[in-house]
């Protein structure tokens, strides 16, 4: 009798439009944290009386910080650091426990990357207080945190489980937990997953209302679980209605708005895609000369963008004003490329 075939099948190499999309989320996300970063907490009169694009953008070589110190252009902020933990937390563990991202979230941390106060006294606390991590978020925002900090860092999550919204809508859940914990922080992490993951799904051309209508799915879904998600239904209809009636994101904006929260944020990072979404370029600039937050908005958009165009959407002189040792593009492109053979082998 022959003996059993017990060799594993050869690796097959994951489907090149799927290897695109997973890293131009990833990448997507970086470079629009990297452009942003270097006008965070500008208004837009100010930054479009100092650049004219993003190529302007990335060939100074420093800002000044606010407390002091010069700013690396090329270099990149929490936004992605975070992001590259929760990739690297998919990809490593069986089952993903958000008291592992927290710590990884936490050996990571790192006070020159422009961290939030709240989410870094987080951070320096869980070595101290790891049993007690659950409470570590109400600690430090009684309440809980309802700012965009989770949101910026979910775009691993919706490439991985881009066809699997139950498992999206509770892994954004879990991810967020860990530093924000208010319903509308756990909100907009979940839709700001969702749209990447809606944006992984989508071939050009880009239908905005099936966009949007997934989007809706996804809040309707949080809404038959008791969830009270009026605040961001009303966000992404006024962005959706207003950009069909012709109005520019800019204008939006004065509604919706570009600070720090997630209920500002995410609206305007789906909005800025929304209205360029044949142009990766055209996304992040939309997304930097908002002004307010800047890194955070044009990371989420182009997170959601770089998902439904792909990496070749990347323009490469960007990506050669990377000032980073670890995390290079190519070892994020590698990052994303392990994260969807994952994604592939759990179907």
């Amino acid at each position: 009798m022959p003996e059993r075939e017990t060799s594993a099948p050869p690796r097959r190499a994951p489907p090149e439009p799927l290897r695109s999309k997973f890293a131009g989320s990833l990448l997507g996300g970086m470079l629009g944290d990297i452009v942003g970063a270097v006008v965070e907490g500008e208004s837009p009169r100010y930054i479009r009386k100092t650049f004219r694009s993003v190529g302007d953008i990335l060939t100074t070589k420093h800002v000044e910080e606010l407390f002091g110190g010069e700013w690396l252009v090329g270099r990149f902020t929490d936004d992605t650091q975070m992001s590259l933990c929760v990739a690297e937390w998919l990809l490593e563990e069986a089952t993903p426990e958000p008291r592992n991202l927290l710590a990884r979230f936490s050996e990571a941390y790192r006070p020159g990357r422009r961290y939030g106060p709240g989410v870094a006294r987080i951070l320096e606390a869980f070595p101290l207080h790891a049993d007690e991590w659950r409470a570590l978020a109400t600690m430090m925002f009684p309440g809980g945190s309802y700012g965009n900090g989770s949101a910026m860092r979910v775009g691993p999550i919706g490439c991985y489980y881009y066809e699997d919204v139950d498992s999206l809508i509770e892994a954004a859940r879990l991810s967020s937990l860990t530093t924000h914990s208010h319903p509308l922080g756990v909100q907009g992490a979940t839709l700001q997953a969702a749209a990447v993951a809606a944006a992984v799904r989508a071939t050009p051309p880009l239908s905005a209302e099936r966009f949007v209508a997934s989007l809706d799915e996804v809040l309707s879904r949080l809404q038959r679980t008791g969830q009270d998600v009026s605040a961001y239904r009303r966000a992404v209809r006024t962005i959706s209605r207003g950009l069909a009636a012709g109005l520019e994101p800019s204008a939006l904006a004065q509604s919706v708005g570009t600070g720090v929260t997630a209920l500002e944020a995410v609206p305007m990072a789906i909005c800025c895609f929304l209205a360029h979404p044949e142009s990766f370029e055209r996304v992040i600039e939309e997304a930097v000369f908002l002004g307010g937050d800047t890194d955070t908005i044009a990371a989420m958009a182009g997170a959601i963008a770089g998902a439904f165009l792909g990496s070749s959407a990347i323009p490469p002189r960007w990506l050669e004003r990377v000032q980073e040792e670890h995390y290079t593009p190519e070892r994020v492109e590698r990052l994303a490329e392990a994260l969807l053979e994952k994604a592939l082998r759990k179907v």
